[in-house]
Parts: C-alpha cells; structure tokens; sequence
C-alpha cells in the first residue's frame, strides 16, 4: 500500500521540534513507523518544505483551493484521499490495513466526475 501524509506548514519535516512537541505528531511519527516496518510505502509531505510534492495530487489541490490550509492533513492511500483535517489513529490505520483490498479497487476504478470513490458525493 502506498501511503501519502500532505501536511500543513511545520518548522521541520515531522513537525517534531521546537519547543511545543504535539503529541499526535509523535503518535503519528511512530505509526508511520510502525506502517513502514510492515512494508507499505509511506511519504510526508509538508506544504512549507515541500510544496512541489502537493502537485502530484490533483485532487489535494483542488481541496485545498475549496477548503483553505485548515483542510490540512490529507491522508492519501494509493492516491485517494482518505482522510482529511486530523491524523489517523493507530486503529483507524489498522481498520484500512484490515480492508486493503477496496484500496487496490478503487485505484483501479475509473473516476466518476472526479468524485473518490466512497467518499458519498456520487
């Protein structure tokens, strides 16, 4: 599974630094972790370090454009976004791990007027 985080402006890369450490950061540090020891590929993206990567994601920025920063993160799997404004918890990880097949089909299903499957706007 390729796993793609796009995430708002931090100072560093994983947003673990300065001063005031966000635990969900650290808790998503150590999932990403986790999700990379079980093989699956996975990719941060931070808007103010690496912005061109946003790019590669076309419906990342037409959200982005209709729903501002605060929109920020996006949680991609495969492509699709699958989560948006919070980070995932290890169970919510675990249930699209469990469930990883619907990720392969709606990848290779054709898109309905730029709608994501599942997301219940078609």
């Amino acid at each position: 599974m390729k796993i793609t985080l796009l995430e708002p402006a931090m100072c560093c890369s994983t947003g673990l630094c300065g001063e005031d450490v966000d635990d969900v950061l650290v808790e998503t540090a150590a999932t990403i972790k986790w999700l990379k020891s079980l093989g699956h590929e996975v990719n941060r993206h931070n808007i103010s370090n690496d912005s061109n990567a946003f790019m590669q994601f076309p419906d990342a920025i037409i959200k982005l454009k209709n729903e501002g920063l605060n929109s920020l993160p996006y949680i991609l799997i495969n492509g699709n976004i699958v989560m948006s404004g919070v980070y995932p918890v290890k169970k919510q990880w675990e249930h699209w791990l469990n469930n990883s097949s619907s990720f392969v089909e709606a990848e290779k299903a054709p898109r309905n007027g730029g709608c994501d499957p599942g997301s219940g706007c078609c």
